[in-house]
């Protein structure tokens, strides 16, 4: 593939199948992410690392990134280490940053609590889709919303 470009995605709450639009590339042109269970049942949910990788290519001011994830199970109560919001079987967490320089290799990793239905359905939860959109902001010296 020579050019990537972003799909669009649309959302219609009376259909009932979803269609994954990942691409391999994480959803973003700076970053990819990985959801990872490390943790079946917390006693009351099921644990998933979230691990985020700058890419080597891109160096930039970044502001925050938005992460979605998207579950095999309608989700009853889901949360994180940080502002986050489900909907259905979509989990979005969005993680403030300080305004740092991202280069090559840097990276965040946290976690998301989920819970379905009863524990059987929360421990059989799995990940089935993961993007990430990051906010690009400008230095002092007005570098860097560009990606440069």
């Amino acid at each position: 593939m020579k050019n990537y470009v972003k799909p669009m995605i649309l959302a219609n709450d009376e259909m009932f199948e979803g269609i994954y639009t990942a691409s391999g590339d994480g959803g973003a042109d700076c970053w990819t992410v990985s959801a990872t269970p490390v943790q079946d049942w917390s006693g009351s949910h099921k644990v998933f690392e979230i691990h985020c990788v700058h890419d080597n290519s891109v160096e930039h001011i970044s502001a925050g990134t938005t992460v979605q994830l998207t579950f095999s199970n309608t989700l009853t109560d889901a949360y994180s280490e940080y502002p986050s919001s489900f909907s259905g079987n979509t989990v979005t967490i969005t993680r403030e940053l300080l305004g740092d320089a991202y280069q090559s290799g840097d990276n965040m990793t946290y976690k998301v609590w989920v819970k379905a239905a009863d524990e059987a359905t929360t421990q059989a939860v799995s990940c089935t889709g993961a993007t990430i959109s990051c906010t690009k902001t400008v230095n002092v010296q007005g570098k860097g919303g560009d990606g440069n």
